[in-house]
């Protein structure tokens, strides 16, 4: 018993020590913790340090906060949202453009956008080239991807008179498509247009290029010129991205889904180029409107478009010009020739866009001034870009 009491006492004399010692200490760093600097503290959770920094961040993007971008990836699933082409001007961030993000991740370094998985240099690098899409890998198309293509080529294409060839499931890096065909010509045989080369695209890209040629093209030439055209000329299959960039978006080229036709031949033998017959384009317009201090306004001839300079002559110019003798007759014949011809082009590219969902013409930018750009892009509300 005797033993047994001075256990106890001594047990309870180091409580009351270290219960001393502990609430010294407490005290002393309630003392201190105002001289602490923010953040000194962390908190200890699966087995890993978080900071109170991190901890807030991470409840804040459970809660909908925007999260760092990273490039989006292109694969050959269905799924893939279609890409523009490659002459498709570079658009404004809109609702079509936005970028995919990703939640944040339990790591702990500080949190960046991912980098281009495939480059061309060593992995880190500055200069860093994302590879092309014929670099670049993608899954093989299934038997279910290639047997919808071609149902759907048979549906599209039952009543379409055109002259096509199939050829085999194309798939060339992220570029390609799964029922193919080389599109020769468009019409009957006392109507037929040959493509120039033939073009090699997909079905829903044939059947309205096909409409586009029979219900616009040959009316408008009939009309205008007296005779059919009986050649396109047109370039159509390339992998490549949009201007040919390495890091601008997939182009619709790449996708076999546009035709870039740069102009037509009618049965008499006429040539007609989109870069001589077009006329002024509306940024050459802009310049000689700016170097000569002037406005450029629109007026409507025929249904076309056309962009004239006002003011172009001054007051000068006006008496000068009316002291001259008239044109001659010949003259005249080829301003309306002119005329004619660039009324039939306005034309050609605006009925265009009733059928495509990308039209880009010579007024775009400087890299269309010589062919219109055509192409079956799917975009939000049903609408397509004109320009």
């Amino acid at each position: 018993m005797a033993l047994r009491s001075k256990a106890v006492a001594r047990a309870h004399s180091l409580a009351v020590r270290y219960s001393v010692i502990l609430t010294r200490a407490v005290f002393l760093g309630l003392l201190l913790l105002p001289l602490l600097e923010p953040n000194s503290f962390y908190i200890i959770r699966a087995g890993r340090v978080t900071s109170p920094s991190e901890t807030e961040l991470r409840a804040r993007s459970e809660v909908g906060a925007v999260a760092p971008e990273v490039a989006p990836v292109i694969t050959a699933e269905a799924d893939r949202p279609p890409s523009a082409t490659e002459d498709e001007p570079p658009p404004a961030k809109t609702a079509d453009s936005k970028v995919p993000t990703l939640p944040l991740v339990d790591m702990p370094a500080p949190l960046l956008p991912a980098q281009p998985a495939d480059t061309n240099a060593e992995p880190g690098a500055p200069d860093a080239k994302p590879l092309p899409p014929s670099k670049q890998a993608a899954l093989p198309w299934t038997d279910a991807e290639i047997a919808d293509a071609k149902a759907e080529c048979s549906r599209l294409l039952a009543n379409v008179p055109v002259i096509t060839e199939e050829l085999p499931p194309a798939r060339e890096g992220i570029c390609g498509a799964p029922a193919p065909r080389e599109l020769r010509s468009v019409g009957a045989s006392e109507s037929k247009v040959k493509l120039d080369p033939p073009a090699t695209l997909n079905c829903t890209m044939i059947a309205g290029l096909a409409t586009w040629i029979t219900d616009k093209l040959q009316p408008a030439a009939k009309q205008s010129f007296g005779s059919p055209i009986v050649r396109v000329i047109a370039e159509s299959y390339s992998c490549r991205n949009r201007y040919g960039l390495s890091r601008a978006p997939l182009s619709e080229h790449a996708l076999m889904d546009a035709v870039d036709v740069t102009g037509f031949v009618l049965a008499d033998g006429k040539v007609i180029r989109i870069s001589r017959g077009w006329g002024p384009t509306t940024a050459q317009l802009k310049r000689a409107a700016e170097k000569a201090n002037e406005t450029p306004t629109v007026s409507k001839v025929k249904g076309g478009k056309f962009l004239v300079s006002a003011s172009k002559l001054g007051a000068n110019d006006v008496a000068k010009h009316g002291d001259e003798k008239p044109k001659s007759e010949e003259a005249e014949k080829e301003a309306a020739a002119k005329l004619a011809l660039s009324s039939f082009l306005h034309q050609a590219h605006d009925d265009a866009c009733e059928i495509f969902g990308t039209v880009l013409g010579p007024d775009t930018n400087d890299a269309h001034h010589d062919h219109f750009h055509l192409d079956m892009k799917a975009r939000q509300q049903k609408r397509s870009l004109c320009q």
